[in-house]
């Protein structure tokens, strides 16, 4: 029987991506349990690895439920479905709290500053064309103050 030794595996630059995801409403906010979205091809020993050997947390415990793919809606006569993942539950030996949530009203406001400045620098050197409905209109706004001069002289 192999003997499993947990941990020895060398991860430098992982191809993986484990994206930590809020814990149910029944959770504390501080608590030792994380919750983790994982590709459905990783099993429990790699989850430890990668979170021992990356970020330095000593793992006390890891369950694994697979999802389901669900429906997402249809797109005329195809039914899309959303991509099946691994939900991984991590316990801890240390206390997590999560950061708070950043302000809304606040949220992004300097990445719409900056696409709106970098968008005017794309149009910086650029003529704009004037609208023909525009200029028919100042056209006939023209002939009808000449006209209205005209009748006011005779």
């Amino acid at each position: 029987m192999p003997i499993i030794r947990e941990g020895l595996k060398k991860l430098y630059f992982p191809s993986t991506v484990l994206k930590l995801v809020r814990n149910g409403p029944n959770v504390p906010e501080v608590s030792n349990t994380l919750t983790f979205r994982v590709p459905p091809s990783m099993n429990k020993f790699d989850i430890k690895s990668y979170l021992a050997n990356i970020y330095k947390l000593n793992i006390l415990t890891v369950r694994t439920s697979n999802m389901p793919a669900k429906l997402a809606g249809s797109g005329g006569n195809t039914i899309l479905k959303r991509q099946k993942f691994k939900k991984a539950i991590v316990t801890i030996d240390q206390d997590f709290k999560w950061p708070e949530a950043p302000d809304s009203a606040t949220f992004g406001i300097q990445d719409a500053d900056n696409e709106r400045s970098r968008m005017l620098n794309r149009l910086k050197g650029w003529r704009m064309r004037p609208h023909h409905g525009i200029q028919a209109a100042k056209k006939a706004a023209e002939a009808e103050s000449a006209a209205a001069k005209a009748d006011t002289k005779a």
